[in-house]
């Protein structure tokens, strides 16, 4: 197992290259200069250019990479062109309201999805699961920004049961997000679910566990639930690495003070510290997340287990 989780670790090193990569050459091919955007349009020229100079933005692009890699590893991303601040603390400041956004949603769609899932798989083809997939299929297509408007007009304005934006502490103030966030999700997970429920419970060990006179709710729950669980882990984990880093039009409609917002405020500034530094953050933890996932694999299956003893 360790040898495994070490040779996971060794390959997310390629990977975020990679991805430092792509991301530095984009926001160098970008249109704007980071110079002017700090000093502003009727700076001195003598000034941009020692700022430029300062910055290494005369140095040859390959030269430039370096030193900026060189800087990330130690998570020094440079300071914001705008707030003046340090990227990393801009990050930091803003990553536990996306990552609560994030785990809420998650739990809003397993705490659904898994059930519907199960549901519709021990009862396929009844009124439950044409309703649920039907609802699933719905869940999938709608537009977060549509959701969320909609939302916030029932259950905000019409009803009065939950404030319309913002994040002053109160769980009420998650609920409207979360289920904006997490219902393609939700969708997604009872669908996965279901149809990995029906492929097990097609095996011979599940026929057997029937026929050795087993309650219906034993063989789902202990015999079958386990090993279809591990399709729908993936998927677990997949939709939490997305929430992580797609949460942007989520947060703009809720006024949600996490990363998502600042990448667009960010963005529209022309801040590339700051775009660059967000963008290796998200890099980061999917790439984590999926490093769970598959170790959580082994714990649901015991033959990967037994792959590196």
């Amino acid at each position: 197992m360790w040898r495994y989780i070490l040779r996971r670790l060794a390959m997310l090193i390629p990977v975020l290259i990679g991805i430092s990569i792509f991301v530095f050459l984009l926001m160098h091919i970008t249109p704007g200069d980071p110079a002017l955007l700090m000093l502003g349009e009727h700076a001195p020229r003598a000034q941009l250019e020692a700022l430029r100079e300062e910055m290494g933005l005369n140095d040859p692009l390959p030269v430039q990479y370096l030193n900026w890699l060189k800087k990330a590893v130690r998570l020094d991303f440079g300071r914001s062109l705008r707030s003046k601040k340090l990227v990393t603390r801009e990050i930091v400041d803003r990553l536990p309201a996306t990552g609560q956004l994030a785990l809420a949603a998650v739990a809003f769609s397993v705490l659904v999805g898994v059930p519907v899932g199960i549901l519709s798989a021990t009862k396929p083809n009844s009124w439950f699961d044409n309703v649920a997939m039907v609802g699933a299929l719905t869940g999938v297509g709608m537009p977060v920004f549509w959701q969320g408007i909609m939302l916030i007009l029932i259950f905000s304005v019409n009803l009065a049961w939950f404030p319309s934006s913002g994040r002053m502490g109160g769980w009420e103030y998650l609920v409207l997000p979360a289920i904006t966030l997490g219902t393609a999700s939700t969708a997604s997970i009872a669908r996965m679910t279901r149809s990995s429920m029906l492929d097990v419970l097609q095996h011979d060990y599940i026929r057997t566990a029937r026929a050795k006179g087993l309650s219906g709710p034993k063989v789902v729950l202990i015999h079958a639930l386990r090993n279809a669980l591990i399709p729908v882990v993936t998927m677990i984990g997949l939709q939490f690495g997305g929430l992580m880093s797609g949460a942007v039009l989520t947060e703009t409609i809720f006024a949600w003070p996490g990363i998502g917002r600042m990448v667009v405020e960010a963005i529209n500034n022309k801040d590339f510290p700051l775009v660059q530094g967000t963008i290796m953050a998200f890099a980061l933890i999917y790439a984590l997340v999926n490093l769970v996932v598959d170790i959580t694999y082994a714990f649901l299956d015991p033959r990967l287990r037994l792959l590196y003893e």
